[in-house]
């Protein structure tokens, strides 16, 4: 998989002010926060720690907001953050319905893009679906220096009914829980072959997304549009790219999560433990967002 080269994340360091040594300092004033933070269950690696304060700009305060949320939300968000284990059938079944990965060659030696696409229709399960993109994010925070996404949905195989399962609150909560924690770092959302009921989503992204947000959507009758903006070396073969196959593609993916399965079993015991936070979180924020997910069937 490519990874972005050391010159390039000197570029991005620079454009927040920073260098090598100056990142470091950050990453370990990180920690010693994390080592004040009884509540936390773990003390992260510099490699994720370094993603989160890329995800925020190099923001010390914001970067400790996302960090305590990558925790909080796993007790919050058990719908979802219990249901990511690779051991599940739940999630079994995701690989076995669809074609679900991000691409190994970066665009523009910096953005990474994930494809979607179901194989067959009437398999959509919003939650397991969003369990294994967020289990792609564990591994990218890992081994990835993430800097902007960019998501090909192609909706050939989407029923009425499939359609229908995606609704407002489902689309909320997806970006809430992208935002909250990994700071929705979104370059470009594009939409392949798109039936005439796609409205519908069209309809929910305009209310759920801001309109700089929305204004990077794009969508497309057919698979042509993806010729136009990629050059054949990102793309798959199934879209005339000199990729490898969907099916290729996707075991790569699993096998890759798969490696991380010691982490995955150890994240689902990790829990913050409210009872030693030294600040309690503000309610209104935390507890209204769990509120607004608290109404959600996803299933």
């Amino acid at each position: 998989m490519d990874h972005v080269s050391q010159d390039t994340k000197t570029k991005i360091y620079q454009t927040f002010n920073r260098n090598d040594e100056m990142v470091q300092d950050d990453v370990n004033i990180i920690k010693t926060w994390m080592q004040t933070q009884p509540h936390l269950p773990e003390i992260l690696d510099d490699a994720r720690i370094k993603n989160f304060l890329n995800l925020n700009k190099f923001s010390i305060e914001k970067t400790k907001q996302k960090i305590d949320m990558y925790y909080t939300i796993r007790t919050l968000i058990p719908e979802i953050f219990q249901k990511g284990n690779l051991n599940l059938e739940n999630i079994k079944k995701v690989f076995d319905d669809w074609y679900m990965f991000y691409f190994p060659v970066l665009v523009n030696d910096v953005r990474r893009v994930y494809y979607v696409r179901p194989k067959r229709f009437n398999v959509v399960e919003p939650v397991s679906v969003s369990a294994v993109f967020f289990a792609m994010y564990e591994v990218r925070l890992r081994e990835d220096f993430i800097v902007d996404d960019i998501f090909i949905f192609d909706m050939d195989n989407y029923s009425v009914g499939d359609v229908q399962k995606l609704t407002p609150t489902v689309f909320s909560n997806f970006y809430g829980i992208y935002q909250k924690v990994y700071a929705l770092r979104l370059h470009k959302l594009i939409y392949l072959n798109c039936p005439s009921y796609m409205t519908i989503i069209v309809t929910i992204l305009k209310t759920v997304l801001k309109a700089k947000l929305f204004a990077r959507a794009e969508f497309y009758s057919d698979d042509l549009g993806i010729k136009k903006l990629f050059s054949k070396e990102v793309l798959p073969k199934e879209y005339g790219g000199d990729g490898p196959s969907l099916d290729e593609l996707n075991d790569v993916m699993h096998k890759k999560l798969a490696e991380y399965q010691d982490r995955f079993d150890q994240l689902d015991g990790l829990r913050v433990d409210e009872n030693l936070r030294p600040e309690k979180l503000n309610n209104d924020e935390i507890l209204g967002y769990y509120g607004n997910f608290k109404k959600i069937n996803f299933d």
